[in-house]
């Protein structure tokens, strides 16, 4: 299903509305004044309405580079949904303590675990693990025997742990089983990076297939018989194929792998089912993606790549987000003065040093200028028409959930 053509939005004014600076004042002796001034843009704004814009979809999922903070930003997205009195999951693939504890908890695995302390909504996490999780998979799919004759099978745990991006596979059926519960108003889905996310995007379509054309079939041929559907071997290709495994590997992992792929076969339509389902959801009119990237160049170029892989699959971005880009003015609880007895030094001295720090200071500003410029340009080559923010540098890890709701308030508008 194609998307509705985005309504596109007029560009906005620099910095957040009812910004005040302060007056710079005569500078000290020694010091020259930049002919052009870029300046900090102010805490808060009209980044955080786009934003809040996405609290209203059912499903949110986070793309982008590695190491641009999509966790966080994941976290503070289904946090702040949950401070709406929504209730909000952020499902994470790419493992990260820190998020555990800026959460509140021990740790995070396959369980959907409440974050304590939220309120009037309510916030749940859960990170895929993917042996856990298949086999949290295979519990709600299969029932008794058949359960346990898939558990105990050596192929089945080899599958479940090493074959090529099976964590894909298991992330598309935990987000079927999420977005089927009822739980939850809205679930951010948190991606690996780039590429890997291109994997989740593509594993419900791949999946389907591997079911209906692949290995599957190439092994095992559907019959009917007086049981019901059952599985035998597809003639002399796949019995060839047999002999010559079961002289390299062993009869037994030839009889293991052969029980492996008769179960599947006898679940294959329910594992189809999910699969559709969850490509439709993928590209339901109620999932927005969110680009996450850096003002780095190596992180916009690896953007660029995701948002043209997008395109093709023809799901744009919903919002571009470009985390940690800015650095907003030092208010009263950042004070420049560090504690402590102040130094004795000339009056010469001390213009020399605000000369050297103001010069450094309109440095690091045009430094930060030109990456948010950047950042507009991408946002224009890229996702014209799409909204795009910025969200402002930390000096250190999110440690509390006060923390990283304040994170989403330190926004601009580009």
């Amino acid at each position: 299903m194609h998307r509705r053509p985005r309504r596109r939005h007029p560009p906005p004014a620099r910095g957040a509305p009812g910004a005040r600076h302060a007056s710079p004042g005569p500078l000290p002796r020694g010091a020259r004044r930049s002919r052009r001034r870029p300046r900090l843009p102010a805490r808060g704004g009209r980044g955080v309405s786009a934003l809040d814009a996405l609290l209203e979809r059912r499903l949110v999922v986070c793309v982008g580079p590695g190491g641009v903070g999509k966790t966080t930003t994941a976290a503070a997205l289904a946090l702040r949904a949950a401070r709406a009195g929504k209730r909000a999951l952020v499902l994470t693939i790419d493992p990260a303590k820190r998020l555990a504890d800026a959460l509140g908890l021990e740790g995070l695995d396959d369980r959907l675990q409440p974050a304590p302390g939220v309120a009037p909504g309510t916030l749940h996490a859960a990170m895929l693990d993917t042996k856990q999780s298949f086999d949290a998979l295979i519990g709600r799919i299969a029932e008794g025997e058949a359960r346990e004759r898939i558990l105990d099978n050596r192929v089945y745990q080899a599958f479940s742990k090493t074959l090529a991006r099976s964590h894909a596979y298991v992330a598309a059926e935990r987000l079927y089983d999420v977005m089927h519960g009822g739980e939850f108003d809205l679930v951010v889905l948190d991606t690996p990076p780039t590429r890997n996310a291109l994997e989740i995007l593509d594993a419900p379509s791949r999946l389907a297939q591997f079911l209906d054309e692949g290995v599957l079939k190439w092994f095992l041929e559907e019959r009917r018989g007086l049981g019901g559907t059952f599985a035998s071997l597809a003639g002399m290709g796949g019995a060839a194929a047999l002999k010559l495994l079961g002289k390299l590997a062993g009869d037994t992992i030839v009889d293991e792998l052969v029980a492996f792929f008769r179960v599947l076969a006898h679940l294959r339509e329910g594992f189809q089912h999910r699969a559709e389902v969850t490509r439709g959801l993928l590209r339901d009119e109620a999932t927005a993606y969110l680009l996450i990237a850096s003002t780095a160049p190596t992180s916009m170029d690896d953007a660029r790549h995701l948002a043209e892989q997008l395109a093709e699959r023809h799901l744009p971005p919903e919002l571009v987000v470009f985390n940690q880009s800015w650095v907003p003015e030092p208010g009263a609880d950042h004070p420049l003065e560090p504690p402590g007895a102040r130094p004795t030094l000339s009056e010469d001295a001390l213009n020399d040093l605000a000369a050297r720090l103001l010069a450094l200071r309109a440095e690091l500003l045009q430094a930060q200028e030109d990456a948010l410029q950047a950042a507009r340009r991408f946002r224009d080559e890229v996702a014209p028409g799409v909204a795009a923010v910025a969200i402002a540098e930390r000096d250190h890890d999110l440690r509390t959930l006060g923390e990283l709701e304040a994170m989403l308030e330190a926004t601009l508008t580009l």
